[in-house]
């Protein structure tokens, strides 16, 4: 099973919300789109972690359907800061299992691989949580099916990049109690996520975890302790392809577009 990791669109139908994104960022979505449509062999399946839109208007995501539409594989998506809720669910809710609350985080499979779709998105701010209400439900998924290969999608990482301003503005509630959850589990598992805007890949607590670049903007790497938060940079834009064999494999590919 092939999976392509895509994060970070941040389309825009107007004028953008975040000054470092390209007045371009659609086309440059639109290639990446392109990239993944015509692979071969096929693409199973496409996961998209977050800031699918830059202000979240309605219109923003009927341009970023639009972008998507030549992909006719299943799309998983989870909401970044940048997303509205109520606009992505109205979006995507004839492809996407949300659930009745206002959050957005589900479960799907694909495969022998399931799928958790977390909500990490605190409107009108940067940096992401997780409430208990939905570490209980991760919690209840996560030990009623101890030996299935797991695949947790979230746009806010709780593993850190090395960059320190990035990561102040990551996962900053309920990243302990998830690595708990994380640590405890018998299968194999792997987070995925997005917001960096630089993509890396760590261990943290025993799972393989994963930020996927993003073509509206790629943030500078510095890893010095106290740099102030690195600018944009321009450097050749990646996204990840997944192959997973279905019992303990996954490995990792590099995808490089030109945007």
């Amino acid at each position: 099973m092939l999976i392509a990791h895509i994060s970070d669109f941040h389309v825009f139908s107007d004028a953008p919300e975040t000054s470092l994104v390209r007045a371009d960022a659609a086309n440059a979505a639109r290639n990446v789109i392109a990239d993944i449509a015509t692979h071969q062999p096929k693409i199973d399946a496409v996961i998209f972690t977050g800031d699918l839109a830059d202000g979240g208007s309605g219109a923003d995501y009927a341009l970023i359907k639009e972008i998507l539409s030549p992909i006719d594989v299943p799309v998983f998506v989870v909401p970044g800061n940048h997303d509205d809720r109520t606009e992505l669910r109205t979006a995507f809710s004839d492809v996407m299992p949300f659930g009745d609350g206002p959050k957005l985080y589900y479960e799907s499979h694909l495969g022998d691989l399931r799928i958790l779709a977390l909500d990490t998105l605190v409107q009108g701010h940067i940096n992401g949580m997780l409430d208990q209400s939905q570490l209980d439900w991760l919690e209840s998924k996560l030990t009623s099916q101890m030996s299935s290969p797991t695949l947790i999608a979230m746009h806010h990482p709780p593993f850190p990049s090395g960059i320190s301003t990035l990561d102040a503005m990551a996962l900053t509630e309920g990243s302990d109690a998830l690595g708990s959850l994380v640590a405890a589990y018998d299968a194999p598992l792997y987070i995925l996520a997005g917001h960096i805007h630089r993509p890396f890949q760590a261990i943290w607590n025993g799972a393989f975890c994963q930020v996927g670049g993003g073509p509206s903007f790629q943030h500078a790497l510095d890893l010095r302790p106290g740099a102030p938060e690195p600018g944009s940079i321009s450097e050749p834009f990646a996204y990840f392809i997944l192959h997973h064999d279905g019992k303990k494999t996954l490995t990792i590919h590099k995808r490089f577009v030109s945007l």
